[in-house]
């Protein structure tokens, strides 16, 4: 968790709109000079006006002012002359070119301007690419959810425009917008659909960018090899179509690759790479970002003065341009190396003012690294107490930023693109089929002298365009089922994965953490014996909260699930459940007890675990009873009570919790499930699980 005292810029989101771009009309200067040619002399007109959006796009990558000038003149014109498609075009650019600056509230007001025209026109190419625009920009705001929308809204209209190149566009920006979100494995499938259009359609100008998104959502995950075999790729891309942004933010990567591997030479020595690149740009907020990535090598080097000078010249870079983000990560930066240094009256004020901005700007992931930063920085100065309520909070937000509902939002976003693109695909086969249908009936009304002939042919290929549809709209619910069986696996898999986290994080933190206070206090009262009673007293609490540690963290993961099986852990929950003098608890188990895989015997405990809490909870029973038979191919497990009972139908209808998490998980494990219950007369569950 050392590294979490520093922060490292992500600059790719920008690379998506120069690829966008690139994409609309780079030309050849000998066609400029004819368009100067062409427009010098003429009288202004509409397509006068169009000539100066030509000329607007072409200066865009090289000389923003011309790109400004033209756009402007190309504005007045058409406005003019109520052309509204070159207004509209105008005010696209105008965004473009705001964007370059990072001035995003006036991209974002230029933009929605565009859109309304292009919506007034009804131009389906307009609005495909003005939405995918709007996405970039609410992504670089952070407004994840609205930038979602403006993908969605792109990617159906490129995908009826059968426009391969926007497919994929919008594939990568989303794809980004879940790397930020940290769900890497959504983000990998958009951008490896992404890579599959372009290197089916030859077209690798536009695959720079998204094997250095690859490349990131690896690094992410701390699979170096992996991530720098993306860049790698990614970098001779961009060298081939000489793209120098693109370049430098490969040099980025390449830097941080080497960083997490602890190479930290090769760090620096990319850092300036991608340095060099920026100077010769002009690009004052990719020198900042760089500036910070190598303080934070200095920093790792111990190298504490050198660090600080690097951060405060991004410092000022961020300030001049009153570039958010980067103040705050900048200030979190310096914090950190304060705290390296033992200075931690100054680091807490400086973390206490990353707190505050990033609380004022909504950067929610900024202020949970700023309340790890505290707490850890409180621990280290010795003030325990002060550790344990910031890590509290720590816990809170953290949880509240990474909740099962938001998975389950972007697994849903995720399968409503999906669905949306197999629709549209279905539509175009449906209307390529009509069409052929029109085409075979025309030539049967051809030969009036085969009536007979022609009547049996329409009754043939009404037969066959009914098996056909029933065969799609067969094959419509099977791909619908199984994205539903895809997303539940997805949950079920995330709930278990933050189970195991949070229970690590109870035992390995916050357990050692009480453990080494109640050492502290076992020192105090040697030395203390007038205060023995308290501190005995203290003590007592802190052995009841360091059980009560070890117990959820037990219940959330039990050691002997993951060290000797599900059968194992089984019998150990039961022995406990017996222990209690309120509640007799039998366990048979019999059948080959060898270790299924992992996921299964986690679920399978799941479900054991929730039919006894159910018990345990509601029924008021005394005796409870599990067997377990494992035969060739089959489990069956079946568990009574003699509690009070309930009314199936009745907790099924109101979607019971406990009944839907068991039977969620039978469903994942490909099994069946009974339940048979009525008051008085207890409950009895049969499973079936396939081995």
């Amino acid at each position: 968790m050392g590294k979490k005292c520093l922060f490292l810029l992500n600059r790719l989101m920008p690379v998506l709109i120069f690829v966008f771009l690139a994409s609309e009309g780079s030309t050849q200067s000998q066609y400029t000079d004819s368009l100067l040619r062409v427009i010098s002399g003429k009288p202004d007109n509409s397509e006068k006006a169009d000539n100066y959006i030509k000329l607007a796009k072409y200066y865009m990558m090289t000389n923003k002012d011309s790109a400004w000038s033209y756009s402007e003149r190309a504005y007045t014109m058409a406005s003019q002359f109520n052309h509204p498609e070159a207004v509209a075009d105008a005010l696209y650019l105008k965004s473009l070119l705001f964007s370059m600056k990072n001035n995003t509230q006036e991209a974002i007001s230029y933009n929605e301007k565009f859109l309304q025209i292009a919506d007034s026109l009804n131009d389906n190419i307009r609005l495909a690419k003005g939405n995918y625009n709007m996405g970039n920009l609410l992504t670089g705001i952070l407004e994840y959810d609205n930038a979602l929308e403006h993908f969605r809204k792109s990617l159906a209209i490129y995908i009826d425009l059968k426009d391969t190149n926007g497919i994929a566009l919008n594939y990568n920006s989303i794809g980004t917008v879940f790397s930020t979100k940290s769900a890497y494995d959504s983000a990998a499938i958009y951008y490896l659909n992404a890579v599959n259009i372009y290197e089916k359609t030859g077209e690798d100008k536009y695959l720079g960018s998204i094997l250095s998104h690859i490349s990131e959502v690896y690094l992410e995950q701390g699979q170096l090899e992996t991530s720098r075999k993306y860049v790698i790729r990614s970098k001779e891309i961009y060298t081939k179509y000489n793209d120098s942004r693109g370049i430098a933010l490969d040099f980025t990567l390449l830097g941080r690759i080497s960083s997490d591997d602890n190479d930290y030479n090769g760090a620096l020595e990319n850092y300036r790479q991608a340095e060099a690149i920026y100077v010769r740009m002009g690009d004052s907020i990719g020198i900042g970002d760089i500036l910070n990535n190598i303080g934070v090598v200095y920093n790792f080097q111990k190298n504490y003065s050198m660090a600080i000078q690097s951060y405060e010249k991004a410092l000022d870079i961020y300030r001049e341009k009153n570039y958010k983000r980067g103040i705050i990560v900048t200030l979190g930066n310096i914090a950190a190396v304060y705290c390296d240094q033992g200075r931690y009256s100054e680091a807490l004020a400086l973390h206490d003012t990353v707190l505050g901005l990033s609380h004022k700007y909504e950067f929610k992931e900024y202020q949970k690294d700023a309340l790890w930063n505290i707490s850890d920085t409180y621990r280290k100065a010795g003030n325990y107490q002060k550790a344990f309520d910031y890590l509290l909070l720590f816990s809170t937000l953290k949880d509240s930023l990474y909740n099962i509902e938001k998975n389950k939002l972007i697994n849903d976003l995720t399968f409503k693109y999906e669905k949306e693109k197999d629709q549209a695909h279905i539509l175009a086969l449906e209307k390529d089929n009509l069409q052929k249908t029109n085409q075979r009936n025309a030539y049967m009304f051809s030969g009036l002298g085969i009536i007979v002939l022609a009547l049996f042919m329409i009754i043939y290929f009404r037969q066959r365009a009914v098996h056909e549809k029933l065969i799609a709209t067969q094959k419509i619910r099977q791909l619908e089922e199984e994205k539903k069986l895809m997303a539940a696996k997805l949950l079920v898999e995330g709930q278990e994965e933050e189970r195991k986290r949070i229970a690590t994080e109870l035992h390995d933190g916050l357990g050692v953490l009480l453990s080494a206070t109640k050492m502290q206090f076992s020192t105090i009262s040697d030395k203390s014996p007038e205060n023995k009673v308290l501190i005995d007293k203290a003590t007592k609490m802190l052995e009841q909260a360091t059980g009560d540690v070890r117990k959820i963290s037990h219940n959330m993961m039990p050691g002997l699930l993951t060290k000797l099986g599900f059968f194992e852990a089984v019998e150990d929950l039961f022995e406990h459940i017996g222990d209690t003098k309120d509640l007799y608890a039998v366990c048979n188990i019999s059948g080959n007890q060898d270790r299924l895989s992992e996921n299964k015997e986690i679920m399978l405990y799941r479900i054991v675990q929730e039919m006894v809490n159910n018990t345990l909870k509601h029924a008021e029973a005394k005796n409870i009873k599990i067997q377990i038979i494992v035969s060739e191919n089959k489990l069956d497990i079946n568990y009574s009570d003699d509690g009070i009972g309930f009314d199936v139908v009745k907790k099924m209808e109101t979607e019971s919790i406990g009944l839907k998490s068991i039977q969620s998980r039978v469903n994942f494990l490909n099994g069946t499930m009974a339940v048979k219950s009525r008051h008085g007369e207890g409950a009895t569950y049969s499973i079936q699980i396939p081995v």
